[in-house]
Order: structure tokens, then C-alpha cells, then sequence
């Protein structure tokens, strides 16, 4: 029996046999949020983490897990980074950027693949079913002004909000370091877990995953530009060319206290209509479903 549990944001925990592998680690999350039913000092067993990448609504909390568990962390350059600055030992890390496969053991293998962030320097919408466009051909110095921009907005929130990201920032990083997306292939099937909205077209192409996890928060991210729509026809899109039987959501709920969610009946209708053989599911925090 294997089960996946979604803990907010793109954390999950997937158990399958006597494997139990993580996918980031963000369950201390910004006051004001409400509880996703675990928290890091809960976490008594994790054979591996693998992380996204290295912001902190993802890589915060993976050092805390890494103590308690011995498990071994995968993740980009910028996260082995900050995990060996805070002490976590290289025996427990693993750094990739794409293309290699890690074996798990009980049968269980992740291939890593590179992916794309979503576009946090373009203009987006919380609601699926916006049509967002424009921002196309933004130089890479745009970006990284624009980006000053929001991470100068997170820094300014009022307490006590505001104090904890400053303190996050300590654990984490404002360099992504390199979108990775994980395909985890099991004696009963294959799971692949993206935690942004953004994809290289070639690598994803045809990979059918049985089960698919898939970002649905934020301006997409195509082949390294804005996608020109909505998140509903973007995530149309990338269902199109996985081609998996099942889909699910992550990244769509609120990353500050306020934010609204975004609500993925417009990606669930368009599903029904173009999709008809693939079978969209909710998750709800700490609950597990069947894979």
C-alpha cells in the first residue's frame, strides 16, 4: 500500500512499502496560516527529502527533518548550499540538478528532472480561470529587479509575520538555484511531483505518471517565458503532454495570512471537458490518499 499526504504548499510525504520519502520540508509555516497537522518536531522517519528548491516555502524546515531522521536531502546546488551552512553533514547530502536517478531502495528509484519556476517577476492572477499576458522578452536584470522588489514586499510585513521570514531567510534562500521537478518510479506505479508552475515542454513530454502533482499557483513558467493564458489552460497544457491518470494540486493555497487560495474548479472543468480520461483529486492537509 502506498499513500501520499499533502502538508500545504508542495510539502508532501509519499509511503510506499518501508520507504517514506518527503517532497520539500515546509511545515512550520508564517504565523497566521493555519496548521497543515504536522509539524518538524513530529517527523520521526524520513528516508529522504527532496526539494524543490530553496525558497523558503520550501527548503524551510528540510534542516529540521535532516537532524531528526538522518534522512538524505536531494536538492539543487543553492540548497545543499544552505544546508551545509547550517550544519546538516555532507553524508546526508545529495547534490543534482537534473538527469540523474537516485535509488531509495525497496524498488523505489526518483529520477530528477529540471524544471522552471514560476514567473514571481510577471504579472499573475489568483483566480485559474484569468487569462494572464504580456511580460514576454523580460531581460534577465528585469527579472532580478522585479524580484528585489517582492522579496523587499515579504520583508516588509507587519509583525509577526515579517520577523519569522526574516528569520526563515537565515534557513533558506531567495535564489531558487534551479527549478527541480521528481518522477519516482515504484513496484506499483509512478509518481512525478512538480512544486511550481513552470516546465520545460521537451522533458516532460510523454512521461505518463501514473499520479501527477502539479503547481497550480503563480504566473506559469513556459519553456522559460510567461505563459500567455490562464493556470487552468496552462495546467490543461501540462496534463496534455504527461498524459498521467490521475492529477492532483499543490502550490494554490495562501502563501501569507490574507492571500486568497486559488480555487481549481476552473482547472477542474477544464479537465472534465478536454480530459475526460484523466481523474482530477483534492487534498486536504495531513489526510492521505491511496496511490
Amino acid at each position: 500500500m502506498s499513500t501520499l499526504e499533502w502538508f500545504g504548499t508542495a510539502t508532501f510525504r509519499a509511503t510506499i512499502g518501508d520507504r517514506v520519502l518527503f517532497f520539500d520540508g515546509y511545515l512550520d509555516r508564517v504565523p497566521g496560516l493555519p496548521p497543515v497537522g504536522l509539524t518538524t518536531d513530529e517527523v520521526d522517519h524520513a528516508d529522504f527529502v527532496f526539494v524543490s528548491h530553496a525558497h523558503f516555502d520550501h527548503l524551510y524546515g528540510v534542516d529540521v527533518i535532516a537532524r531528526r531522521t538522518g534522512a538524505t536531502v536531494v536538492g539543487n546546488p543553492e540548497t545543499i548550499h544552505v544546508l551545509r551552512a547550517v550544519g546538516i553533514p555532507d553524508e546526508q547530502l545529495l547534490m543534482a540538478t537534473g538527469g540523474e536517478t537516485v535509488d531509495c531502495g525497496g524498488g523505489v528509484s526518483v529520477r530528477v528532472l529540471p524544471s522552471l519556476h514560476s514567473c514571481i517577476w510577471a504579472d499573475g492572477s489568483d483566480d485559474a480561470g484569468v487569462a494572464c499576458l504580456g511580460d514576454l522578452g523580460v531581460s534577465l536584470q528585469q527579472r532580478l529587479s522585479r524580484r528585489t522588489e517582492l522579496v523587499e514586499f515579504f520583508m516588509g510585513q507587519p509583525d509577526p509575520v515579517g520577523p519569522a521570514l526574516r528569520d526563515m531567510l537565515t534557513r533558506s534562500s531567495w535564489h531558487d538555484g534551479g527549478q527541480l521537478s521528481y518522477h519516482v518510479t515504484t513496484p506499483d506505479g509512478s509518481l512525478l511531483v512538480s512544486g511550481s508552475a513552470g516546465y520545460w515542454s521537451g522533458i516532460l513530454a510523454e512521461l505518463r505518471p501514473d499520479v501527477a502533482v502539479l503547481a497550480s499557483g503563480g504566473r506559469p513558467n513556459v519553456d522559460g517565458e510567461p505563459y500567455q493564458g490562464s493556470i487552468a489552460q496552462f495546467f490543461l497544457e501540462q496534463v496534455r503532454a504527461l498524459r498521467p491518470r490521475r492529477v492532483t494540486f499543490c502550490h494554490h493555497d495562501a502563501i501569507l495570512p490574507g492571500d486568497p487560495d486559488v480555487d481549481p474548479a476552473p482547472i477542474i472543468a477544464a479537465l472534465a471537458e478536454h480530459c475526460p480520461d484523466v481523474t482530477p483529486f483534492t487534498m486536504t492537509y495531513g489526510t492521505p490518499v491511496d496511490l
